[in-house]
C-alpha cells in the first residue's frame, strides 16, 4: 500500500516538473521573440508642412509608408529625408499645375508651395515693379491656379531726324526790280531721346524725352530785287518838274538827266520867292518857271534848264524874266519862283546848276 501511494506520488512530481518546464520554455521563446521584434521596429515621421504623420513600421521604406498614408493629395514630392538610428524623419510638399500665361504663351510649373511672384519666376520671368500681374504677386498659392502675367518694361534709346528748312524772302536793292533768284537751303539733323513701352515685347508706343541739334538747318532765300531801273529820259517832257513853262523847241536829256545839248553851265546860288501883288520886272505875271536873275550876269529872256545837282530837285525850263534886291549882295545868284510860301522855305538856300540854252 505505501509503495503504490509513493509510485503515485511521484508520478504527480514529475508531470509538475515538465509543466513548469514547458512553460518556462514557452516564456523564453516569448522573450526571444519579443526581443528580436523590438529590434526590427522602424519609426517614420513624415511632415507636410501642416500635420506630422507618426508610422511604426517593420521596413523602413520610406515610399511604402507613403503609399499606406491618406495624405491630403497624391502629388507630392520628398523634399528632406533624415535618418538618426530607426527613426526617419520625411519632408514632403504637395504639388500641383499652376500655368502662368504671357501674351500668347503659356508655361505649366510643377508647384510646390509659395506666392504668385514664386510662380512666375519658376515659369523663367523676371518680375518687376512695372509689370501687371492677376492674382497679385503676394498671393500665395495653395492649388491649380492660373496666372496672366503682362511684361511691361521701358527702353530708353535715340535716334536722328531731319530738321526741315523753311523758305524766307528777302528783298534786295542791288538787284533789278521785277528779278529773283534762289539760294538753296540745307536741312538740320536733330537728335532725339525717346523712352519706349513694350508690352510681353512688342512696343506699345514711344515717348520723346528730350532733343537735342546737331547741325542746324540753313534756310533758302529767294532773293527778290527791288532796284529800280534807270529810266531813259530823253526829254524833258519826261521829267515831273517845278517849272510850269513848255519850251518851244525839245530839250534832250541824257542818262543823268542832264540837257544834251547846251552853250553853257554855272552852279549858282539859288533862293526861292513867291506870289509878291506886282508883275515880273519883264510886266510877265509871275509863275513857276520866271525866275529873278541880275540881267547883267543872266539877260531877262534868257531860256534855261535848272536842276539840283544830286538830281533831287528839277526846276526844269526857266526864263529869265525878274530881278530883286539879292543881287546887290549874290550878283551871280538867282532866285526861283514858287506858287507858296512853305515850298520856299524847304527849298531854302542851295546851289542849283544852270544850263543856259538860248
Amino acid at each position: 500500500m505505501i509503495e503504490k501511494i509513493k509510485y503515485h506520488l511521484s508520478r504527480i512530481i514529475s508531470c509538475r516538473q515538465m509543466r513548469i518546464s514547458g512553460l518556462a520554455i514557452m516564456l523564453a521563446v516569448t522573450v526571444a521573440a519579443v526581443t528580436l521584434l523590438g529590434s526590427s521596429i522602424y519609426t517614420v515621421n513624415i511632415f507636410d508642412g501642416k500635420n506630422t504623420y507618426t508610422v511604426r513600421t517593420l521596413s523602413n521604406s520610406v515610399t511604402g509608408v507613403l503609399s499606406g498614408l491618406k495624405l491630403e493629395s497624391e502629388n507630392y514630392s520628398i523634399e528632406k529625408t533624415t535618418v538618426t538610428g530607426k527613426t526617419t524623419s520625411v519632408e514632403i510638399a504637395y504639388n500641383y499645375p499652376v500655368y502662368v500665361t504671357c501674351g500668347d504663351k503659356t508655361v505649366e510649373v510643377t508647384f510646390t508651395g509659395g506666392t504668385v511672384a514664386d510662380a512666375i519666376s519658376a515659369a523663367g520671368f523676371t518680375l518687376d515693379e512695372f509689370d501687371f500681374v492677376e492674382p497679385e504677386a503676394d498671393t500665395k498659392i495653395t492649388e491649380t491656379v492660373y496666372i496672366d502675367y503682362t511684361d511691361i518694361s521701358y527702353v530708353d534709346g535715340s535716334y536722328t531726324e531731319a530738321i526741315p528748312y523753311s523758305t524766307e524772302t528777302v528783298y534786295s536793292d542791288k538787284m533789278a526790280k521785277g528779278t529773283s533768284k534762289l539760294e538753296k537751303g540745307s536741312e538740320g539733323v536733330q537728335l532725339v531721346s525717346y523712352t519706349e513701352k513694350l508690352v510681353n515685347g512688342v512696343s506699345s508706343g514711344k515717348t520723346v524725352t528730350a532733343t537735342s541739334v546737331v547741325t542746324k538747318a540753313v534756310n533758302a532765300k529767294k532773293i527778290v530785287g527791288t532796284k529800280e531801273a534807270a529810266k531813259t529820259v530823253t526829254t524833258s517832257a519826261d521829267v515831273k518838274s517845278i517849272s510850269v513853262l513848255s519850251p518851244s523847241f525839245t530839250i534832250e536829256l541824257d542818262k543823268n538827266g542832264n540837257p544834251v545839248n547846251y552853250k553853257s553851265k554855272k552852279v549858282v546860288r539859288a533862293t526861292a520867292y513867291t506870289y509878291t501883288g506886282n508883275n515880273c520886272s519883264t510886266g510877265v505875271a509871275p509863275k513857276p518857271g520866271y525866275i529873278a536873275v541880275n540881267p547883267k550876269v543872266i539877260p531877262y529872256g534868257t531860256k534855261m534848264y535848272i536842276k539840283s545837282p544830286d538830281g533831287k530837285i528839277i526846276y526844269g525850263y526857266a526864263v529869265a524874266a525878274d530881278t530883286g534886291g539879292f543881287i546887290k549882295k549874290y550878283p551871280n545868284g538867282i532866285d526861283l519862283f514858287m506858287t507858296t510860301q512853305s515850298a520856299c522855305t524847304n527849298f531854302g538856300v542851295r546851289n542849283m546848276e544852270i544850263y543856259i540854252l538860248e
